[in-house]
C-alpha cells in the first residue's frame, strides 16, 4: 500500500529559513514532505500554475473545495480548470453543506460525485451533520469509489473506497490507534491502494512517518536557504556556472517578432506553416502559456483547450541554432572553460576569472546576454558541475542561484534525488526500496551498498551526494554534430522513397562538413512519422571519413534498419564524433616520428 503523509498547508513558524521569502514556501516544503492539503485560493488559475512548477515531479495535492462552488452547474467548470495540477492532485476534498441533512442532502451528494468522477478526481467528502453517518450515505460513496473525511479522535469510518483518509487533528484523540485502525481496515479489504494522513505541522507529520516505520524529514529549526547567495565569505575552490536560457524557443519568437511578448504563445512541432496551424505538438511555449497548463509535449488540440487565445509558431532549429551560437559566443568571452550541454545550455568554469565573487560575476553575465542577445538567462553557481545545474533550475525564470562550497551539502541534503541530473525515475524507484528518497540520503548510504546495487553510476550518485563530484568542464568540440533536415509536403512511404529523400541531403551535409574543415566518424539518419513518433539510427566508421561518398554508402543501411510502417512526414541527416584535418595531419605526423 502506497503512504503519503503531509500537513495541512505549509505555512509553519519556524519551520522555514528565516531569509526565505513566503512566496518560496511551498518550494521548500515540498522537496521535504511529499503531499499537502490545501484550500482552493481565490485567484486560483494563477495559482495552481505556481503549485504545479514550484513543487517536484513527485508532488501531490489534497485541494480543500470550497462549498459555494460545489453548486449545480460550476462544480464541473472549476474542476477543468485543475489541468496545471491534474497530475498531481490526489483527490478533491468536498464539505456537505452545513446544516443541511442526509435526507436533504442525498441528490446534492449524488451530483458531486458524478460530477469528480466524470472529470477523473477521486473525492473525499467531509460530512458536518450527524446523520450523514449512516448506510445511505455510505453506499453513495461506494458507488463513486469516493472516501470519508475522517479526523483522528471521531468514531470509527467505514471503508467506502479504495483509498483511505485521515486528518490528525491536533492532539485529540488517540490518532496511533486510530491510525492502526484505518491501515487494518484497508488490510482487510482487498482493492485498497493508498493511504493518506494529514497532520498540523511538520512535526506531527514526522510522528506519523515514524509510526509507519518510514524515513523521518530531518531539520532542525530553520533549514539553511537553498538559494541565497553567500558573498561574506570567500569563495574557494571552483566555481562553475551552468547558464539556462529561459525558454529558449519562445523567446527567439520573441526576438524576432516584439509583439509576442506578455502574451501566452508555443512553438509547435508541424509540417503545416504559421498562419494554418491546426495540428502538431508542443515543442516549448511562454512563461504565460505555461500559467494555464500547457507545457512541452502536449497535443495541439489539448494545450489550446487549456488557452484558446494562444498564439502559435511552427518550429525554427536553424534560426534557433544561430541565437544560440550568438549567445554561447558571448559566453565563452566569461569562461576559463566553457562546455555547450545542449542548444540552450552551457557549463562555464568560471575559476580564475570569478576570483571571489562568482555570484557578482554571474550577474555580469546576465547583464551581458541580455544586452547583446536580449535574452534572459538563469544561472546556477556550485563548486560542482552536478549542483551547478541543480542550483539553476531553482530561480527561473531570469535568476541566480549561489551555493558557496562550505553550504553544499545543506544545499544538497533535503532535495529529492530526481533533482540530479542522469537519476531517472527507474532509478528513483530502484533508490526508494532502499529507503533513499533525498539527496542527503543518498550521500549517507554505505558507498559500498550503492555500488553493489548500481555499479558505477552507484559511486557516481554517491560522489554527486556528497558534493565529491569533480567531473570537470570539457570544450565539447570534437563530439557536436552538423545536421540537416527536410519536412515532405508529400509524406514518403515505404523504403525507396525515404531512401531517395535522405540521399538527397547527402550534398548539402557535406558541404556543410567540409567547409568547417570537419572529418566524420558517425552517420546518422532520423524519420518522423505521421503520428510524430521519430526514429532515429547511426553506423560509425573505424577511422575518419571525409568524402561525400561515405554519407552516401551509409544511408541504405540505416534505412533498412528504420521501421517504417507509417508514412513519413520528415527526414534529417546528420554526421558526428567530428574532428578537425589539422589535428588528425598532427597525430600521423607523430605516429610517423616515433
Amino acid at each position: 500500500m502506497k503512504h503519503f503523509v503531509g500537513c495541512a498547508g505549509w505555512r509553519f513558524g519556524n519551520f522555514y529559513p528565516q531569509a526565505l521569502a513566503p512566496k518560496e514556501y511551498l518550494s521548500h516544503y515540498s522537496r521535504m514532505f511529499e503531499m499537502a492539503e490545501a484550500s482552493l485560493p481565490a485567484t486560483y488559475m494563477h495559482s495552481l500554475a505556481r503549485w504545479r512548477y514550484e513543487t517536484p515531479e513527485g508532488f501531490r495535492f489534497i485541494v480543500r473545495v470550497p462549498r459555494q462552488m460545489t453548486d449545480d452547474g460550476i462544480l464541473g467548470g472549476l474542476l477543468e480548470e485543475f489541468a496545471p495540477i491534474e497530475e498531481k492532485t490526489l483527490a478533491v476534498a468536498i464539505q456537505t453543506p452545513p446544516g443541511t441533512a442526509l435526507t436533504d442532502g442525498k441528490g446534492w451528494l449524488e451530483r458531486v460525485l458524478a460530477t469528480c468522477t466524470y472529470h477523473g478526481y477521486s473525492a473525499i467528502v467531509d460530512f458536518m451533520h450527524p446523520s450523514w453517518f449512516q448506510d445511505a450515505a455510505y453506499n453513495i460513496l461506494r458507488r463513486h469509489n469516493a472516501a470519508i473525511y475522517w479526523r483522528s479522535g471521531t468514531a470509527r469510518a467505514p471503508m467506502t473506497a479504495d483509498f483511505i483518509f485521515m486528518r490528525l487533528a491536533g492532539a485529540s484523540g488517540n490518532w496511533k490507534a486510530d491510525m492502526q485502525n484505518a491501515l487494518g481496515d484497508a488490510q482487510r479489504h482487498d482493492g485498497v491502494e493508498m493511504a493518506m494522513f494529514v497532520a498540523d505541522s511538520p512535526a506531527g507529520a514526522n510522528e506519523v512517518l515514524k509510526h509507519l516505520g518510514l524515513p523521518e524529514r530531518k531539520y532542525s529549526g530553520p533549514l539553511p536557504a537553498p538559494a541565497l547567495p553567500v558573498r561574506e565569505n570567500k569563495w574557494t575552490g571552483r566555481a562553475v556556472m551552468c547558464v539556462d536560457l529561459n525558454a529558449f524557443y519562445p523567446s527567439c519568437e520573441e526576438l524576432r517578432e516584439p509583439g509576442l511578448k506578455g502574451r501566452p504563445h508555443a512553438v509547435i512541432m508541424t509540417d503545416q506553416p504559421a498562419d494554418r496551424i491546426t495540428r502538431g505538438v508542443v515543442s516549448s511555449c511562454s512563461y504565460e502559456a505555461r500559467r494555464f497548463g500547457v507545457r512541452s509535449a502536449m497535443p495541439l488540440a489539448r494545450a489550446l483547450a487549456l488557452c484558446p487565445d494562444m498564439l502559435l509558431r511552427p518550429v525554427d532549429i536553424p534560426y534557433y541554432k544561430q541565437v544560440s551560437e550568438k549567445v554561447m559566443q558571448v559566453l565563452a568571452g566569461f569562461a576559463d572553460i566553457i562546455e555547450q550541454a545542449s542548444i540552450d545550455e552551457a557549463f562555464l568554469d568560471c575559476t580564475e576569472r570569478a576570483g571571489a565573487s562568482p555570484y557578482q560575476y554571474a550577474q555580469a553575465i546576465k547583464r551581458a546576454v541580455k544586452e547583446k542577445c536580449g535574452l534572459t538567462v538563469s544561472i546556477g553557481v556550485a563548486g560542482a558541475k552536478s549542483a551547478a545545474k541543480i542550483a539553476s533550475d531553482f530561480k527561473k525564470p531570469d535568476g541566480i542561484t549561489a551555493v558557496h562550497p562550505e553550504k553544499l551539502q545543506d544545499f544538497l541534503a533535503p532535495l529529492e534525488v530526481g533533482r540530479i541530473s542522469g537519476i531517472g525515475p527507474k532509478t528513483q524507484d530502484e533508490l526508494k526500496k532502499i529507503g533513499i528518497t533525498t539527496i542527503g540520503q543518498l550521500g549517507a548510504c554505505d558507498v559500498q551498498r550503492l555500488v553493489s546495487r548500481f555499479g558505477r553510476n552507484g559511486l557516481w550518485m554517491w560522489k554527486v551526494a556528497t558534493g565529491e563530484d569533480d567531473e570537470p568542464v570539457v570544450p565539447r568540440e570534437d563530439h557536436v554534430s552538423i545536421s540537416t533536415e527536410h519536412s515532405l509536403e508529400i509524406y514518403a512511404k515505404g523504403r525507396d522513397e525515404v531512401l531517395a529523400e535522405l540521399k538527397s541531403l547527402a550534398g548539402e551535409l557535406f558541404s556543410r562538413v567540409a567547409s568547417r574543415g570537419y572529418l566524420f566518424r558517425t552517420v546518422g539518419a532520423k524519420v518522423v512519422k505521421s503520428d510524430f513518433t521519430m526514429e532515429t539510427r547511426e553506423m560509425t566508421y573505424e577511422a575518419p571519413q571525409q568524402k561525400q561518398e561515405s554519407i552516401a554508402a551509409a544511408i541504405p543501411q540505416l534505412v533498412e534498419r528504420f521501421d517504417l510502417g507509417s508514412p513519413v512526414r520528415k527526414v534529417g541527416l546528420r554526421v558526428t564524433n567530428l574532428s578537425h584535418h589539422e589535428r588528425e595531419a598532427q597525430k600521423t605526423l607523430l605516429d610517423f616520428a616515433g
